[in-house]
């Protein structure tokens, strides 16, 4: 088939071929392009100094120290790692170990970024006067860094004589403060006082008793939809409204345990190891047990002590859930052999 080119294309075809053959080249090598030189691209940034010094000096790995500067960015503009350091040495001063302080800096790298006696020292004396254990504000701090960012007028002292009429003595708030620091940093109108209500009404316990703190503190980590969503898949498990209270009066952690772990538990509680829902709401805690790791493995161990007259034979099945490792070994250690020939794990 003829192919149809445009007329103007024709034309131009034309006028080339009138040109002639040995037309010189020699105006075209002007076009040659010479090799670049690295000139000609943007030098690439030196390392930062912060950077530099938190991997060299102070034990952080590369992607740690990435990481801080990706979550504070102004740091990559410091040109001194003056103020980094001083904050570093002076929380190394005030006893924080080396997991501790990269922990604190790794959740809030502000730190990096504060001067020592006007920012830093005034909050950890602030904790001081709490009459906080030396040994404990490095794991107040590492595990609630807003406290750098927090005011003192507008959020710290309020919380403060909030957490005092709440508590009552100095020993409670202490209590409430080590266990759960974020009380020291929310916001108590807002956040904290209907928590309060739901623990005391919701939950049915009191605010001065002992599992109050504890409750507290976690409740104070969830949501009011997270918190229904729990105690709803724990009533869909055949307990009664009093067994989950006793559940989260003895074992308040096992609120932050996913729904799909709590419901893995009581399955294998029931359906496997025979034990009624008033049993495991009077010994809360093997809730946080993992049931492979743990819970599976123990309780074939229960079964062949039991089954085997020469063994001594445990007292109790949750009993024996809750047995230390340690205790564990002191008390059955002797029958490791016999278990592990019957594929049998202690731990």
């Amino acid at each position: 088939m003829a192919v149809l080119y445009p007329k103007y294309f024709l034309c131009s075809m034309r006028c080339l071929s009138c040109i002639p053959l040995t037309i010189s080249l020699q105006p075209l090598r002007c076009l040659q392009f010479s090799p670049l030189s690295s000139s000609s691209f943007p030098s690439a940034p030196s390392l930062n100094v912060v950077s530099d010094f938190l991997t060299k000096e102070s034990g952080f790995s590369s992607s740690q120290a990435t990481t801080v500067m990706r979550r504070k960015p102004r740091l990559l503009r410091h040109k001194s790692d003056q103020t980094a350091r001083e904050a570093i040495h002076m929380l190394k001063d005030y006893g924080f170990t080396e997991d501790q302080l990269k922990s604190a800096i790794l959740r809030n790298p502000t730190i990096l970024t504060l001067k020592v006696d006007a920012q830093l020292k005034p909050r950890m004396e602030f904790l001081k006067n709490l009459c906080l254990a030396p040994e404990d504000m490095p794991v107040i701090i590492s595990r609630c860094p807003r406290l750098f960012d927090s005011s003192f007028e507008k959020c710290l002292a309020p919380n403060i004589l909030h957490l005092r009429s709440l508590f009552g003595s100095k020993d409670d708030l202490c209590k409430a403060v080590r266990w759960a620091p974020q009380f020291l940093t929310s916001d108590f109108k807002k956040h904290v006082v209907p928590r309060v209500e739901y623990v005391k009404n919701n939950l049915g316990i009191p605010d001065g008793s002992a599992a109050f703190v504890r409750v507290l503190g976690v409740v104070l980590r969830l949501s009011f939809e997270t918190l229904e969503e729990k105690t709803e898949n724990l009533a869909s498990l055949g307990l009664a409204a009093e067994e989950i209270r006793l559940i989260l009066r003895g074992n308040p952690k096992g609120l932050q345990s996913s729904t799909k772990k709590i419901k893995e538990n009581m399955d294998f509680f029931i359906h496997t190891a025979g034990l009624m829902p008033e049993i495991v709401a009077s010994h809360p805690k093997i809730l946080n047990f993992s049931v492979e790791k743990t819970l599976k493995p123990r309780f074939e161990f229960f079964k062949y002590l039991q089954t085997n007259p020469h063994c001594k034979s445990p007292p109790s099945l949750v009993g024996f859930f809750t047995l230390s490792e340690k205790r564990l070994l002191k008390y059955y250690g002797q029958y490791r052999t016999q278990v592990k020939s019957n594929d049998y794990k202690i731990s």
